[in-house]
C-alpha cells in the first residue's frame, strides 16, 4: 500500500527536518514539494534516496534536462491552445488586489519552473529501486537565494474547511490520486479561486489531445534521464523490510505518473495571466 500521509516539518525528527531544508536548498524552492514530505513516512528511504541524489537535484545536467523539459512543454501548450479562463476576472471577483495579481502570478510561475525538475526527478527515483544505472554529473553554479527569502504557505490537507475539503476530494477522484499537490493547498485560502482553477483544470484533463502531450512528456522524461548516475538504492539499506519497499515503490510510482499531467496544466495556468507581477508592483 502506498505511503499516504503528508509529514509536515513540526511532524518530522531533526535529521528529517535538515533534509527538508536541503531539499529547498537543492532544488531552490520555498516550499517543500508533497512527494519528500510523503516519503517522509519511510524516514531511512528518505535519507538513503537524498544522500545518493542531492546533488543530482542541483547539477548541471539535470538543470539542463530540466531547461529542455520545460522548452517542450511550453511549446506543446502554446500549440494546443490551452488556456484557462481570464484569471484576473476571476482574482478580481474574489476581491484580490491588482498588486496581489501579479504576486499570485509569480507563485504559479514557481511551481511551473520547478515541476519539469520533479518530473526528471522521479524518474531518477524509479532507478534507485530498479538497480540504478550509470553515469555523471557536475555542479551547477548554485545559489539558491529563493529558497532563502522566500517561504510559501503551504497549508495542510487536514486544515481545509468544508467547501475546500470537497474540492480536494474532488481532485483525488478525478486525478487518482492519494495527495493534493502543493500548486492546490496554496489557494486553500482562497476558495472561490480555488474552484475556478480546478474547474479549468478539469476542462483541460477532459481533452485527448491534453492526454496524447503528456504521454509525450513522459516519453521525454525517460528519455532526458540517459546519463544520471544513480546507485542501487536497495543495496544501501539493509533494514527497509520488502513491505515498505514496497509501499515506497508505489508512492513514487503514482507521483511518476501524475506530475508529468500537472506540469503541463500548471504551464496552461502560468500562461493564462496577462499581468506583469513587476508592473503591479511598481503601481501598488
Amino acid at each position: 500500500m502506498a505511503l499516504t500521509r503528508i509529514h509536515e516539518e513540526n511532524e518530522v525528527s531533526p535529521e528529517i527536518r535538515k533534509i527538508y531544508s536541503d531539499i529547498r536548498a537543492q532544488f531552490d524552492l520555498p516550499y517543500v514539494p508533497t512527494i519528500f514530505k510523503v516519503l517522509a513516512g519511510c524516514p531511512e528511504y528518505l535519507r538513503v534516496m537524498w544522500k545518493d541524489l542531492s546533488q543530482v537535484a542541483c547539477s548541471r545536467e539535470l538543470s539542463s534536462a530540466a531547461v529542455a523539459l520545460d522548452e517542450y512543454i511550453r511549446s506543446e501548450v502554446v500549440g494546443g491552445g490551452w488556456k484557462f479562463s481570464d484569471q484576473e476576472r476571476a482574482l478580481a471577483s474574489q476581491k484580490v488586489s491588482a498588486g496581489d495579481m501579479g504576486v499570485l502570478a509569480g507563485i504559479v510561475g514557481v511551481f511551473a519552473r520547478e515541476l519539469p525538475r520533479l518530473v526528471l526527478f522521479t524518474r531518477a527515483m524509479q532507478r534507485g529501486y530498479s538497480g540504478g544505472q550509470k553515469g555523471r554529473v557536475t555542479a551547477g553554479k548554485h545559489s539558491p537565494a529563493l529558497s532563502r527569502l522566500v517561504t510559501l504557505n503551504i497549508p495542510a490537507e487536514d486544515a481545509a474547511n468544508l467547501r475546500v475539503w470537497l474540492i480536494y476530494s474532488d481532485i483525488k477522484r478525478t486525478t487518482g490520486s492519494q495527495h493534493v499537490l502543493s500548486m492546490f493547498r496554496v489557494l486553500s485560502d482562497f476558495p472561490g479561486y480555488l474552484a475556478s482553477v480546478w474547474l479549468d483544470s478539469k476542462k483541460v484533463f477532459g481533452q485527448k489531445e491534453f492526454a496524447l502531450a503528456r504521454d509525450e512528456v513522459v516519453r521525454r522524461s525517460i528519455a532526458l534521464m540517459t546519463g544520471i548516475p544513480v546507485r542501487d538504492h536497495r543495496t544501501l539499506s539493509k533494514t527497509i523490510t520488502p513491505e515498505r519497499w514496497r509501499d515506497v515503490e508505489e508512492t513514487v510510482d503514482s507521483f511518476a505518473r501524475l506530475l508529468p499531467q500537472f506540469a503541463l496544466l500548471c504551464a496552461v495556468w502560468q500562461r493564462s495571466f496577462v499581468v506583469n507581477p513587476l508592473r503591479h508592483r511598481q503601481s501598488a
